[in-house]
């Protein structure tokens, strides 16, 4: 059965897996993966599977699986099934079905497509220095007798079962990059289960995409180089092969693979800043495919609705932190403010800004275009809410403001007590008739009031910082100011 054939028989049941091993925090490369496969699936109506591949126990970080779900989690990556350990379901852990590669091996080893190899590590590493020209086993272990095998069996020397691979030209099919070949002699014979029992990555892999039936496997390029052995097993297993699709590398500013010093920050560290989660989906989404248009950013539905392999590129993509950031922005500008003010609200200093109910809402909707990531609102509150050093330091600007300065601030104040609502456009609306009445514009207008209140010249809209501070704040600020302004000009 060609691979074709392959994704033709098992479309109609998609299944893909996210298999992370939990060796440290959640990489942005490895959601991106996880991001791929979530769409794909929920595209397909089909079932998003996680997979922890734990068997390197001497690689394992403890705490490290449960960082790894908790970045999922964020990012709304929910899985559908597992064996209900963590949650509602699963995850699965491949260190869990020992049984099962085992007793997949010992099958290929009865049907002679696997030997033992007695091979001690002394004689593979002089095999590795000698350059040998077939890798695998150096000592001619599939060719030994099987009496001398059971032989040494029974004194209990140590034994891999190695996977006979034969010469000629191995084929698979990427959806990504097309038909890939190359020799099996360049392969060589490799282990599928050491000598502890314990099965090899590659072979587990097969053994559990097999089990848990898997139709496509999508992932990172850097495992192009597994797939040549993943095919082999499983055919040798009778099974037909998934869709390979190896999603294009992701490189940093330099156009080197991706790291932390160019900017590939751990999941952790993007929930930490408060980046919007689908903001983070959307982006890396678009690192390799493209869903056609010209559209960069598209709801979670949006994305659902168009991920397909078929324009997936194989050619490598450059990572951008700033554009991640703007797609964050994106996601926070499109939340109404019902929403915003709720996402918000957890970052909120609230020994810092002790604001009323009422004042939060009016306090975001001032400061929400301005915010890429959550975390940035105690920045941006403090353009509303500054410090008494900061207001200090706007009243002794206000005396470089003009001549005008305090009979403008003198007609704000008696406007802005006389009206009954206080509402930012109404607000915005009568700052704007005090000038339009004394001749004063721009800069003339606005600076002088800005200075009295949040001691700065610039900030979000005047309306909605009015808004913000309250009645009587605002009237106790600009009373402030002339006070101030009478003051110096006595001197």
């Amino acid at each position: 059965m060609t691979d074709q054939q392959d994704a033709q028989s098992i479309m109609d049941q998609v299944r893909v897996r996210f298999a992370p091993s939990p060796t440290g925090s959640l990489h942005i490369g490895n959601l991106r993966v996880a991001i791929f496969n979530y769409l794909f699936a929920r595209h397909h109506d089909g079932a998003f599977v996680v997979r922890i591949e734990d068997t390197d126990r001497e690689r394992n970080v403890e705490g490290s699986l449960e960082g790894l779900l908790d970045d999922l989690r964020w990012a709304g990556l929910d899985w559908d099934e597992g064996p209900g350990v963590d949650g509602p379901f699963g995850p699965y852990r491949q260190s869990e079905r020992g049984d099962n590669h085992r007793k997949a091996a010992l099958s290929l080893e009865e049907r002679g497509l696997a030997y033992r190899c007695f091979c001690s590590d002394e004689e593979l590493a002089q095999a590795a220095r000698d350059d040998a020209p077939e890798p695998g086993c150096p000592g001619n272990c599939r060719s030994l007798e099987e009496g001398d095998i059971r032989a040494r069996m029974e004194r209990d020397e140590p034994s891999t079962l190695r996977f006979t691979v034969h010469p000629g030209t191995i084929t698979f099919r990427d959806a990504v990059r097309g038909d890939i070949s190359l020799e099996g002699s360049d392969l060589g014979d490799f282990v599928i289960l050491r000598a502890d029992g314990r099965a090899t990555y590659n072979f587990a892999v097969v053994v559990d995409d097999l089990e848990m039936k898997i139709s496509h496997v999508i992932r990172g390029a850097g495992h192009l180089s597994n797939t040549p052995k993943q095919a082999l097993l499983f055919d040798a297993l009778d099974a037909p092969r998934p869709v390979f699709a190896h999603l294009p590398m992701v490189l940093g500013a330099d156009k080197r693979k991706l790291s932390k010093r160019e900017g590939a920050e751990g999941v952790v560290q993007l929930r930490s800043q408060g980046f919007h989660p689908d903001g983070v989906v959307n982006y890396l989404s678009l690192l390799g495919w493209s869903p056609g248009g010209d559209r960069e950013i598209l709801s979670r539905q949006e994305l659902i609705a168009a991920m397909d392999l078929d324009r997936v590129g194989a050619t490598d993509t450059v990572f951008d932190p700033e554009k991640l950031r703007w797609a964050s922005a994106q996601h926070i500008a499109a939340l109404s403010l019902p929403e915003l003010v709720d996402a918000i609200r957890p970052w909120v200093d609230t020994e810092r800004f002790d604001l009323e109910a009422r004042a939060l809402p009016a306090a975001v909707d001032a400061i929400r275009t301005r915010l890429t990531t959550f975390g940035e609102v105690n920045e941006h509150l403090s353009l509303i809410f500054p410090t008494e050093d900061a207001l200090q330091a706007g009243l002794q600007e206000l005396e470089r403001e003009g001549d005008s300065t305090l009979d403008t601030l003198k007609a704000i104040r008696t406007t802005l007590s006389s009206i009954e609502g206080w509402e930012a456009p109404e607000l915005g609306s009568a700052v704007r008739s005090v000038g339009k009445d004394m001749g004063v514009r721009g800069r003339a207008l606005f600076h002088p009031i800005r200075l009295a209140v949040t001691g700065s010249r610039q900030g979000p809209d005047l309306g909605k910082v009015l808004a913000a501070l309250g009645r009587t704040r605002c009237i106790e600020l600009l009373d402030g100011a002339i006070l101030w302004l009478e003051k110096s000009e006595a001197v």
